[in-house]
């Protein structure tokens, strides 16, 4: 089965930090950018406008994204993740967590990817950073 989601990073430009989101679960914690889920009917930039207001409280528009590629995260044998991926600049610093978060930070680029705990945060890291260049 293909599952299909987005996963946005959030850049400011004015202070050169990306944004990370804390997500805590039963046996630890850990940092990532904005991800979630498309919805049936929805299209990547559509369910990437919605997740950013959703997990930041940001508003956005097509023309604020831009589309990076994508990439598949193989979880096991019966199960790979089709992510399409998104960078977005904002000037803003203060946003709202949603509840599926506990924290939120701004970090500097190179710091990014000691936070980040996922191998496949980390692959799709190295595609914003090339972006960014």
């Amino acid at each position: 089965m293909i599952k299909y989601s987005i996963e946005v990073w959030i850049y400011n430009p004015i202070i050169r930090e990306m944004l990370l989101l804390k997500v805590k679960t039963d046996q630890f914690s850990f940092w990532q950018p904005i991800t979630g889920g498309i919805e049936n009917g929805e299209i990547p930039e559509v369910a990437c406008i919605r997740e950013i207001f959703e997990e930041t409280g940001l508003k956005t528009t097509l023309t604020k994204l831009l589309k990076i590629g994508h990439h598949t995260v193989v979880m096991n044998e019966d199960l790979s993740i089709f992510k399409t991926l998104f960078l977005m600049e904002t000037k803003r610093k203060d946003i709202r967590i949603s509840d599926e978060h506990v924290d939120f930070m701004w970090t500097k680029v190179k710091t990014v990817p000691d936070i980040l705990y996922w191998q496949s945060n980390q692959e799709t890291f190295q595609m914003v950073v090339e972006k960014l260049s």
